[in-house]
């Protein structure tokens, strides 16, 4: 089975959203995650229900399976900030159904968030506030796939799989994000087969930290082995999942950044990945 690979729109915050789904498809990818982090233009907050159903006949028209969402939501906020916290939150599940037409899964992706605590004092606290979130999604028909992040300390796989054995909730799973745990020094096999059992989707791009600053880059400009990547997917019997490729804002927004040239690399970077793999 060759893998489906797919793009965000969290590389194209400078792009009409409707733009973006055709030259997205226009490049070769299969599959669609929009971001809708607040500061996106597809954001609920600035793209209503009339444009949200748009959108949505659009990408089926451009024959891509249901959009999943790149969420951004902030779920440690402090206790006097979750009630907004909680209704942008409810606003990105309602875009989530909206954006949805087929019998994939209902999917938004998303990190911690800006106000989790420390990893060894707040663990307990940041699996509490996942577990609001997943209760949350459960009584809306979404599943939430959770994101380690490299440079916070909620960023190694053991951690991550922490998080879904001490949670154990059926709308919680994991993002499998390969760069943030290499990034960090992990070894990526060891990272995929223990992330495979509770993974719903996959990222990848590239990186590294240089004096202890992670330094993101494009998925084919670093070191990363892909084609090993998408093996250790396939042992771990994930190659039904598409493959995203992310583009940090450390790239996109750089002055010199042009947004269908880093497509097309990472696209193709992929695709040599992919039919290496199954060589």
């Amino acid at each position: 089975m060759a893998f489906k690979l797919g793009y965000s729109t969290y590389a194209l915050h400078m792009v009409d959203p409707f733009e973006a789904l055709q030259k997205i498809r226009q490049t070769g990818y299969d599959n669609l995650e929009v971001c809708v982090s607040d500061d996106w233009p597809t954001a609920p907050r600035r793209f209503g229900a009339g444009s949200q159903r748009k959108l949505a006949t659009l990408s089926k028209s451009l024959g891509f399976p249901s959009p999943i969402l790149f969420g951004g939501i902030d779920v440690c906020a402090r206790e006097g900030e979750r009630a907004a916290m909680m209704e942008k939150t409810l606003a990105k599940f309602e875009m989530a159904k909206a954006l949805h037409y087929d019998d994939t899964p209902v999917l938004i992706t998303t990190t911690a968030g800006q106000h989790r605590p420390g990893w060894e004092q707040g663990k307990t606290e940041i699996r509490d506030a996942f577990l609001r979130l997943g209760d949350a999604a459960a009584r809306h028909g979404v599943t939430i796939a959770v994101e380690a992040h490299a440079g916070t300390d909620f960023e190694t796989p053991e951690k991550a799989v922490w998080m879904m054995e001490h949670t154990r909730h059926p709308n919680l799973k994991l993002d499998l994000d390969i760069s943030h745990f290499v990034v960090e020094g992990a070894d990526m096999d060891h990272s995929v087969d223990i992330c495979a059992p509770y993974s719903v989707m996959v990222h990848v791009k590239e990186g590294r930290k240089v004096d202890g600053e992670v330094q993101f880059r494009l998925t084919g400009e670093g070191l990363l082995d892909l084609p090993a990547f998408l093996r250790a997917l396939t042992r771990n019997g994930l190659e039904r999942l598409p493959v995203y490729a992310e583009v940090s804002v450390q790239q996109s927004r750089r002055p010199d950044y042009h947004p269908w040239r880093t497509a097309k690399f990472c696209y193709d970077a992929l695709d040599r990945g992919r039919k290496t793999a199954a060589a």
